[in-house]
């Protein structure tokens, strides 16, 4: 769009073009590349930078990445390393469009109540659009965010075109994280394809998902001719999900369908005579058998497709009749305790590890003397040390949880109480710290200290040690270690 001779003269081109990339040179007449780039920044012009300079300072690195330069190149610069660079922001160009129009829809998502579109929503223009939730695993009814222990593989396939196969080519759709680590929203802007195509997309998705984890539920929404609702309608979904949601079971959900229906679906939850074979078994001081019931019970519940909400209330009256003192006491602090376990318990394998722990602990409180188990103090000190002798290997919370003969949730419940910390922050920090080490005392490559710290995937190295540092790879290094001489 234009040259300067100067960095004066640039500045007043960039404000009458608005080019979308400045390449500069550092050292210039009246006005430094770097000095041209600050102001530009002070006054919010949003504009790509690229540094090009034949001058090996590391200090002029340095400088570069605090103005968040978007690429530093020396001289000379070959054809092939421009055009790539160039091809490089123009990714990130269109990246940042489709991110400001995502942000918009994010809002929108975020609204209670019908909202007037904001501009940059006016370019959707669709007779249709549909939102569907997704819910892979048990239903999080507390907000947490994490990261899920196959993101990778799930990111793969969200990408792989799957959605394309049965979307017109003038349609779109857009995915958003959702108010849990295990939560993903599908908005489709739809022209021709019909709900039974979404219907067939959804269920080969199913079917793909259930290769990398245990089950996954989608709940599909009413169609809309405007997107000013789609804020109630995602919180419409969440509803239903966390109502009718099948524990351990996937499922294709339909809110219009639960809207419609006339009578209550029926309740699959225990009855009055299985809690006194509950009931029966404290007041003989019978723990194995107490354990029995349990055990037999959560069978039936997996037999009969219980529902997560109908299972969870189940649970909360077996512990009010077995250890009616204690729950009435801490009823509040127990029902939370059954949620969380149920809520990170992916099978009803792992579920009942947990409430064994559960129920053994209520035990062991009204007859202190009959038994006993490892003390959650000291097994939480050896994942300690099991994390700090392994971090350098691809261990997730799964690989240690089964190395100790607990189900993830228990493991996650009694590190976060006596370490006030989380399992896997843990093992992140652990593996962070010794990267910032190589960062700051070696020329060991990026790759190279990602496989180093137990993360065979550079890309997702680079992604946590930057949530954890704020600093990329590169920056860190570049700001913490000295100069080559």
């Amino acid at each position: 769009m234009g040259t300067a001779i100067n960095g004066e003269e640039a500045y007043e081109k960039i404000i009458t073009l608005h080019p979308d990339i400045l390449i500069t040179d550092i050292r210039m007449p009246l006005m430094s590349g770097l000095e041209l780039i600050q102001r530009l920044r002070v006054e919010n012009i949003s504009i790509s930078t690229v540094i090009l300079s034949g001058y090996r300072d590391f200090e002029y690195a340095k400088e570069a990445m605090k103005l968040n330069v978007d690429e530093y190149l020396l001289k000379p610069v070959s054809i092939e390393d421009l055009l790539y660079v160039l091809d490089s922001l123009e990714e990130k160009l269109t990246a940042r469009k489709d991110s400001r129009l995502k942000e918009a829809l994010l809002s929108m998502l975020r609204t209670r109540s019908p909202h007037v579109l904001p501009d940059a929503l006016r370019q959707l223009d669709y007779p249709r659009y549909f939102l569907v939730l997704m819910n892979l695993d048990s239903f999080c009814s507390f907000s947490i965010m994490d990261l899920l222990p196959f993101e990778g593989e799930l990111n793969q396939l969200l990408n792989s075109g799957i959605f394309f196969k049965y979307l017109s080519r003038d349609e779109q759709y857009f995915i958003f994280d959702g108010d849990t680590y295990n939560e993903k929203i599908f908005l489709f802007c739809l022209r021709t394809t019909t709900e039974k195509k979404l219907l067939y997309l959804l269920q080969e998705l199913q079917k793909e998902i259930e290769k990398i984890t245990q089950c996954v539920t989608f709940c599909v929404g009413s169609p809309l001719t405007t997107l000013s609702a789609i804020g109630m309608e995602s919180r419409l979904l969440r509803i239903h999900t966390e109502e009718q949601l099948i524990f351990q079971k996937s499922a294709i959900l339909h809110s219009r369908d639960l809207l419609s229906a006339k009578e209550a679906l029926p309740q699959r939850t225990l009855d009055y005579g299985q809690l006194e074979k509950f009931r029966f078994c404290i007041q003989t001081q019978n723990l194995t058998a107490l354990l029995r019931e349990l055990h037999e019970f959560l069978m039936h519940c997996k037999i009969n497709h219980t529902t997560q909400k109908e299972l969870a209330q189940s649970i909360n009256k077996i512990l009010e009749c077995c250890f009616p003192e204690f729950s009435r006491k801490s009823r509040t602090n127990l029902e939370l305790e059954i949620d969380e376990y149920i809520s990170n318990a992916k099978t009803y394998s792992e579920l009942n590890v947990s409430l064994e722990f559960l129920f053994r602990q209520n035990y062991k409180k009204i007859y202190p003397d009959s038994h006993s188990f490892t003390e959650p103090e000291k097994l939480v000190e050896d994942i300690k040390k099991y994390i700090e002798m392994n971090f350098t290997k691809e261990i997730n919370i799964n690989d240690i949880a089964v190395h100790f003969s607990i189900t993830p949730a228990y493991l996650s419940r009694i590190f976060k109480k006596y370490a006030d910390v989380r399992p896997i922050d843990y093992l992140t920090n652990c593996r962070i710290s010794h990267a910032c080490h190589y960062f700051s005392h070696s020329q060991l490559s990026v790759k190279d200290v990602a496989q180093l710290c137990g993360y065979s995937n550079q890309y997702y190295f680079s992604k946590a040690f930057k949530q954890e540092t704020q600093l990329s790879p590169t920056e860190y290094r570049i700001r913490h270690q000295s100069a080559e001489p």
